[in-house]
């Protein structure tokens, strides 16, 4: 499970909620599929805006949701949400920030991936940050519910989530981090606003941390999901996990780690995969921030949780494409899926800082690193950028491709394809922002046949930044 989201500033009109009911027959029954919102059997691309600006007011946010097809992802095929469109609770308002996070689960089991999306900014008088259900159906996303900090009117809510079954009993959980607290909501969720019980395990063990990345994915091979908490600590003036390990009874605090000291977890991106398929989820940072040039570490899974021995994957390792530079931002996003088939998942990385030859600043570029027996590596590893042939677009100075990746099969033919942004690229048409699809092949994504989407083609009037993706 990913740990950004993809992210574009769009300027919107009052109340637009547009959900063509063409994307599935009024009759589709839910298909069960994670990321599929409207039950037709193909999963969904959600793209999350916190920089929009919603009927005058700045960055209140919105959500942009393009339906996947046989045929790959169609423009046309399109829903646009805010905090005033019809059914979603709350009003946009400046700053809100809705659409900073978003992660697609079947919250209340009906069958239908829902949307779960934050507003850290929000502000009622009360209660700071919300997190909103948006409602999966036969015709897409539709009414929402909001959730508010437990018991803290006066703190934050929401910074980061993760959602998972926790307790196994069926029902997706919440975990919501903020720089006080980590609450635990317990699921089922419901269209009317209800949940189950909450608790907040902050402080742990009476440690004083700083929480920022909390991350949801099966790592100790028991079945259940765990989650992991990535924050400060303060005593140590360090960077840490607290892993916390999923059980009938809740999840438990079984263990920390602490991170190699060169790892930054400033515009860290985080995800959970069985790279060399032993049954253990092996924790995985991106750290664009860390020492020179960015870096993705790789802490391997155990019945207790990360091992505490991290393997670092720079542009020095042994078959990693490119040189490993002072601000490349290698480890901008990294998101896992078996791209060709062959059972391991593999690891894709944005290098959003990466200069082309002797070419423009920051055009960026994506690297695939590839699972195997041996975990992850740089053996085999391939490299996209505006040269790859069939990519749309031409190198410009701040492009910043692969500021956001997610490896997501939206054609549903079992290859997942690579979508990535590229935030500044178009800039000297008049428009900022790019979203690149490359279709997924027997082999792994390929740059023919690419699909560009610009702020025209996802009705929008400006793109400024666009970055992250959805987890499954």
């Amino acid at each position: 499970m990913r740990k950004r989201t993809l992210l574009l500033a769009t300027a919107l009109t009052a109340g637009l909620l547009a959900v063509p009911l063409t994307t599935a027959p009024a009759s589709a029954a839910a298909s069960g599929l994670a990321g599929d919102f409207n039950g037709d059997g193909y999963r969904d691309l959600a793209i999350g805006d916190r920089g929009a600006t919603v009927d005058g007011a700045t960055k209140a946010g919105a959500v942009v949701v393009l339906f996947g097809a046989a045929d790959g992802l169609d423009p046309a095929r399109r829903a646009i949400v805010s905090q005033n469109s019809s059914g979603i609770p709350g009003a946009a308002e400046a700053s809100d920030g809705f659409g900073t996070d978003v992660v697609a689960q079947d919250m209340n089991k009906d069958g239908y991936a829902d949307l779960v999306v934050t507003a850290p900014g929000e502000n009622d008088g009360e209660y700071n940050g919300t997190v909103t259900v948006l409602w999966g159906s036969a015709t897409g996303l539709t009414a929402g519910s909001a959730y508010k900090n437990p018991k803290y009117k006066d703190k934050g809510f929401a910074k980061d989530i993760a959602v998972g079954d926790f307790n196994a009993d069926g029902s997706k959980d919440l975990v919501a981090v903020d720089d006080d607290n980590i609450w635990y909501l317990r699921g089922p969720f419901t269209k009317s606003g209800t949940r189950g019980s909450a608790t907040n395990f902050d402080p742990i063990d009476g440690e004083n941390i700083s929480p920022d990345r909390v991350v949801a994915g099966k790592v100790t091979n028991d079945g259940t999901a765990d989650f992991a908490v990535l924050g400060d600590d303060w005593d140590t003036d360090s960077n840490r996990i607290w892993f916390y390990k999923g059980g009938s009874s809740g999840p438990t605090k079984t263990k920390k780690v602490s991170l190699p000291a060169s790892a930054s977890l400033m515009e860290a991106s985080v995800t959970i995969a069985d790279y060399d398929k032993n049954g253990y989820g092996d924790l995985t940072l991106g750290s664009p921030r860390a020492s020179t040039g960015g870096a993705v570490y790789v802490l391997p899974g155990t019945s207790t949780g990360p091992s505490s021995s991290a393997r670092t994957i720079t542009q020095s390792t042994s078959g990693v494409p490119g040189s490993r530079e002072f601000g490349d931002r290698f480890g901008s996003d990294v998101s896992a899926a078996d791209t060709n088939g062959d059972g391991y998942p593999d690891l894709a990385v944005g290098v959003s800082g990466e200069m082309i030859g002797d070419g423009p600043f920051y055009a960026g570029g994506l690297t695939l690193l590839r699972g195997g027996s041996s975990g992850l590596t740089g053996s085999n590893a391939r490299w996209y950028d505006y040269g790859t042939y069939g990519i749309e677009g031409e190198t410009t100075d701040d492009g910043a491709l692969g500021d956001s990746v997610q490896l997501t099969d939206v054609t549903g033919d079992g290859r997942p394809e690579l979508v990535a942004s590229a935030p500044e690229a178009g800039f000297l048409d008049g428009t900022m922002g790019r979203v690149f699809v490359l279709p997924g092949t027997s082999s792994g994504p390929t740059g023919t046949g690419s699909q560009a989407f610009t702020p025209a083609t996802l009705g929008a009037t400006s793109i400024k930044y666009l970055w992250g993706r959805l987890t499954d």
